[in-house]
């Protein structure tokens, strides 16, 4: 795309209809988001967000590469000591680049600008080295996960999670799907919003990483951050019930949320689908809710390892998902309508 064609996109009214790539769509969301600046180290399936995406707007948005992951890490969490809401890209490989900064943050609780990751998944694989999936180390790390659903929630992700990362003093993942990132889909422009950077205090002793602290720190997330964000979890729009007769339900969760949709409508078939695109912490009441609304078998349908389908288990729900030692990584249409 030309330089004036995303700006354009960046101004462009609220309401109108475009067709754009995920990751072109995530970019201009960031802008009309009032981001403040983006880092990052290119990794297919994200680097479109920066190559092809906010670089062409640098007038509208401080935007740099890094030479690894764990500086672009680095420089946004400073980006956001200085009080600036920064978005830092990067696929799963790049995560563990970027381990030790990604984890030992992750714990930070203080006012401070909204660090938000996008890290793009790639579960083919089409362009990466291994096939780890890194939700339970997001859970871990007491962070909240996005998994958006729809190119219009690329569009929208940016903004949403700048609110969570002020509101609850958190870094916030969105765990976009690589079918997201570089596909097209219809999208309608949203809101635009001017963000003024947090106020700053002249002493971060805070953000250390001493033991201690460290023991702190861990406490107060377990205290304060996982309760807020569950409750915001139950209620959030993000998590969609879309009812059927309650014969069979499917729990489904990123690009798989429309996958499952599109076959419900090409088929006809009778399904009730709880679509979860805020999947840590779950919303475990209205997954019990659906669960005990449907008569016959649950399904979970998602990419990756078996998140969903272990932490239902945990809740003690029977769910019916992939085999012990499934190679199944990825869904798309066919595959689940064969399911």
């Amino acid at each position: 795309m030309k330089q004036n064609r995303i700006k354009e996109l960046c101004l462009a009214a609220e309401g109108r209809a475009e067709v754009l790539q995920g990751n072109i769509a995530f970019a201009v969301g960031c802008v009309r988001a009032g981001i403040h600046s983006a880092e990052g180290y290119p990794g297919t399936p994200s680097t479109e967000v920066i190559d092809r995406g906010l670089s062409q707007v640098q007038d509208m948005i401080t935007v740099g590469w890094s030479v690894n992951e764990a500086v672009a890490v680095a420089a946004g969490l400073g980006q956001t000591l200085a009080g600036r809401d920064t978005v830092v890209t990067m696929k799963i490989p790049g995560l563990f680049q970027a381990g030790d900064v990604f984890t030992s943050a992750s714990f930070f609780h203080q006012t401070r600008g909204a660090l938000i990751y996008f890290i793009a998944s790639d579960f083919t694989p089409s362009s990466t080295q291994h096939l780890v999936d890194p939700r339970t180390l997001f859970k871990g790390c007491g962070l909240p996960i996005i998994e958006p659903t729809t190119h219009q929630e690329m569009l929208e992700a940016p903004a949403i999670s700048a609110e969570i990362g002020r509101k609850f003093n958190t870094p916030v993942v969105i765990f976009a799907s690589g079918a997201l990132c570089h596909s097209e889909g219809l999208v309608r422009m949203n809101a635009t919003k001017s963000r003024e950077p947090v106020e700053m205090g002249e002493d971060l002793r805070a953000f250390n990483c001493l033991p201690g602290m460290a023991r702190n720190n861990y406490n107060t997330i377990l205290k304060d951050r996982i309760p807020g964000l569950l409750e915001m979890s139950e209620n959030t729009e993000l998590n969609r019930w879309t009812r059927g007769g309650g014969k069979t339900g499917v729990i489904t969760s990123g690009a798989s949320s429309t996958f499952v949709q599109e076959v419900r409508e090409a088929y006809d078939v009778d399904i009730d689908i709880l679509s979860l695109g805020f999947t840590h912490p779950l919303p475990e009441k209205k997954i019990r809710e659906f669960h005990n609304y449907i008569e016959g078998d649950v399904y979970i349908i998602e990419d990756g390892a078996s998140y969903l389908q272990d932490e239902l288990t945990r809740m003690g729900l029977e769910v019916k998902g992939k085999e012990f030692l499934s190679n199944i990584t990825e869904y798309d249409p066919a595959m689940i309508a064969k399911t």
